[in-house]
């Protein structure tokens, strides 16, 4: 066991241990490997051993009524099993091998002999649990890829190109990576010595039988699958050395679209084929540079808020952002928010954002077509048109930019993700403010405005990429103003003095009162960089204030840059 001494020794969790209590732990061990996508243990099983990640990665899932939640990870030189086993209990979640992993394990009898004869494994145990009670969303919930596989779909993608071409970007971006394109020519210990050595590994395959692409399968952190535009998919497409392998369904997938040749398919067959998790589409350099910021953990996530006519500001603030040449790697929105993100989304200049805007909302107001209410204040009818005049059929998947809008399912008081299908429909879920606009029926779920649940999902956002996340929140103060509430006048004096086309003081009511959530309570994951436009004297309603929300969302964003541009430096250059 010589070999098994030495491998713990270079792990940082056994520099603890004296020689003497390693040996008396490696005597008593149990050393095994555990295939890519296999199952350690199982929810609910009796807690029998605890065990000790040598090489490789775990995934932890917790079984629940609402499905499957994945819950942590577990890396190399990581104990897992450890809090069931001395507590008694059975095992509270499953965990799979999400490559091939080596593993010590240490039997209960034995663990408990261990406990009372070696003060070294106490101790050791004791200060993994006390860690993971202090920080549970540190290193077991936050285990960052490094192992990624290039896959390539077709014989006629380069992918060992691409690859050398990605790396060569990634340490543009400050990291070191290596190419492995034949993975016959590098032992085990040489592989676990390049991961250890290297922020990125990529590991190119074709799809196929093939030694390299097994390797792929059981050894990878993270899939990229290559595909061209004028290809469509193979059904089924084997992502694990097993079809029936039970980590199967957790293994991160992500897209790349090369618009290579004439589109013949739709991108969609590949997302569903290869249930993308991610959709990266390459058209050329810049393109390419998104890619390799998102394998080096650089990219830059935007998140706008929801907010009424307080939301141009976000226009100015993509302004500010394009000025400064941040890229903008991903996109996020919930209400007004998310039809600014995709207009970003769409690939539209700062001349076209404007011009399709002030279309749609700035000219005339598009909840102007009012009715008495039975569901909502006005008919919908107006915001829609608008929706279909601008982002016509376009799919979310289709967009240049990674992008997903929020709404709320009000029957299960749940966050609705939308990250496919037909943009406008996905926008028009996401602006149904309850009671001013009708809410959206979608295959039986009831859909109304995003910020009832999640007015500013930066949460949702840093689940989604690694790097920065910029957060832009126009709704946290003074979008309302009491003024217009007291003595109110009834509704044929507002009419008498105001027309029907001025929305009256119930629709800011009721608009306030979607998005006025505990504004400073704190989130699991809030923005790198917050962007708090004050968009002086413009209410949510206030749809003719173009200009003055534009230009205080621009200069608050270029302050909130220069005081943080530290952490944009290496993807954006000095200031």
């Amino acid at each position: 066991m010589q070999a098994v001494f030495d491998r713990c020794r270079e792990i940082p969790y056994f520099r603890v241990f004296d020689d003497a209590s390693l040996s008396a732990l490696i005597d008593r061990a149990r050393w095994f490997s555990l295939t890519g996508g296999m199952e350690l243990f199982h929810q609910g099983d009796e807690a029998d051993a605890v065990y000790f990640v040598l090489t490789g990665r775990l995934i932890v899932v917790r079984n629940s009524d609402a499905g499957e939640d994945v819950i942590g990870y577990v890396r190399s030189g990581e104990p897992v099993g450890e809090m069931s086993l001395l507590a008694g209990d059975k095992r509270s979640a499953s965990v799979y091998a999400l490559r091939d992993t080596e593993l010590l394990a240490i039997d209960k009898d034995d663990a408990e002999h261990l406990l009372d004869c070696c003060a070294d494994f106490s101790h050791a145990l004791a200060n993994s649990i006390v860690m993971r009670a202090r920080q549970p969303n540190d290193s077991f919930k936050h285990a960052s890829p490094r192992v990624f596989a290039m896959i390539g779909s077709s014989p006629s993608i380069e992918i060992e190109a691409h690859a050398k071409a990605l790396a060569k970007i990634c340490r543009q971006f400050g990291r070191t990576a290596f190419v492995i394109d034949d993975p016959e020519m590098i032992s085990a210990d040489e592989f676990d010595d390049l991961e250890a050595a290297n922020d990125v590994i990529l590991l190119t395959a074709r799809v196929g039988d093939s030694f390299a692409y097994r390797f792929a399968l059981r050894h990878a952190d993270r899939f990229f699958v290559f595909a061209r535009q004028d290809a469509r998919p193979p059904r089924p497409f084997p992502m694990t050395p097993t079809e029936d392998a039970p980590a199967r369904r957790f293994r991160l997938v992500d897209l790349v679209m090369l618009h290579e040749g004439m589109k013949t398919g739709g991108v969609a067959d590949w997302v569903d084929a290869i249930d993308a998790n991610r959709i990266f589409h390459v058209s050329g350099a810049r393109t390419e540079e998104r890619l390799a910021r998102a394998l080096a953990g650089r990219t830059v996530g935007v998140v706008m808020s929801g907010g009424g006519a307080r939301a141009y500001a976000h226009i100015g603030a993509v302004k500010a952002l394009r000025e400064r040449k941040v890229p903008i790697d991903f996109l996020a929105g919930a209400s007004m928010g998310g039809i600014i993100a995709a207009c970003v989304a769409m690939g539209w200049g700062d001349e076209e954002i404007e011009a399709r805007i002030r279309d749609g909302f700035v000219v005339s107001n598009p909840l102007g077509d009012h009715v008495l209410p039975v569901v909502a204040l006005t008919r919908g009818a107006r915001v829609e048109e608008r929706l279909k005049r601008h982002f016509g059929d376009t799919l979310i998947e289709d967009l240049e930019i990674p992008f997903f809008c929020t709404s709320s399912e009000l029957t299960r008081g749940v966050t609705r993700i939308h990250r496919r299908g037909l943009l406008r429909d996905a926008l028009r879920a996401s602006i149904a403010l309850p009671g001013i606009l009708p809410p959206v029926v979608d295959h039986g779920d009831l859909l109304v405005d995003g910020a009832v649940m999640n007015n500013f999902p930066t949460d949702l956002m840093t689940n989604l990429h690694r790097g920065v996340t910029i957060g832009i929140d126009v709704a946290r103060e003074g979008s309302i103003l009491p003024d217009a509430f007291v003595n109110p006048p009834g509704f044929v004096e507002w009419v008498w003095r105001h027309g029907f086309r001025s929305a009256p003081p119930i629709v800011a009511l009721l608009m306030r009162a979607a998005t006025a959530r505990q504004e400073l309570r704190p989130k699991d994951s809030p923005a790198d960089i917050l962007v708090t436009p004050d968009v002086a004297g413009v209410e949510l309603r206030d749809w003719r204030e173009y200009d003055r929300a534009v230009i205080d969302g621009y200069a608050a964003t270029l302050g909130a840059l220069d005081r943080q541009w530290a952490k944009l430096e290496l993807v954006a250059g000095p200031r």
